[in-house]
């Protein structure tokens, strides 16, 4: 097979800021969407979300974050039933002492230490992991490949993004309600 008739992959845009340092201290809205937006970890009824085992162990896995990040906080977040959002609060940098040397974003299998990349990909790859251990399916995906976030730079984008997690179940209703019309 030569150069010509290898398959093209589809050149992917990072929605990452050019050059942002995404493991300084600040506030970061990230939402982490399942394996093809498959409802795997509950459902919504009556405006709340009810977890599924899987589910259970998302929340159960974002919650110890700081305990493997302890620069991070989690604070308001979601399991909705099939994507989490969440506010991850890096606290104070890992290094002790500004590094000298020019900042280098982070790369394919270059990750940063505390980057909100190298912190989502343990999450995932965690969460993964014990999904498939409980369902004894050693190929199970849960994760579409990639997340968003979102730097938070003031307190009015920091509770903006909290009222949206916290309505996210209602917002998941409405949707629902408004289908439901339409059929």
């Amino acid at each position: 097979m030569n150069v010509q008739d290898k398959p093209r992959l589809p050149s992917r845009r990072s929605i990452r800021l050019p050059g942002f340092d995404y493991s300084q201290i600040g506030q970061y809205f990230v939402t982490i969407c399942s394996f093809e937006m498959r409802c795997i970890f509950g459902k919504v009824e009556d405006r709340k979300v009810r977890l599924s085992p899987i589910g259970e162990i998302a929340t159960e896995l974002w919650l110890e974050i700081p305990n493997h990040f302890p620069e991070v906080t989690v604070d308001p977040f979601i399991v909705m039933p099939n994507h989490l959002h969440g506010i991850l609060t890096i606290r104070w940098a890992r290094h002790a002492v500004p590094l000298q040397e020019e900042y280098h974003p982070e790369g394919f299998r270059k990750p940063v230490q505390g980057s909100v990349a190298t912190i989502v990909r343990s999450y995932k790859s965690a969460v993964s992991k014990r999904v498939r251990k409980a369902l004894e399916s050693r190929t199970m995906d849960v994760w579409q490949s990639n997340y968003f976030e979102r730097v938070l730079r003031d307190g009015k984008e920091f509770g903006d993004a909290s009222r949206y997690i916290l309505q996210n179940p209602l917002r998941w209703h409405l949707k629902e309600t408004e289908r439901r019309r339409h059929l």
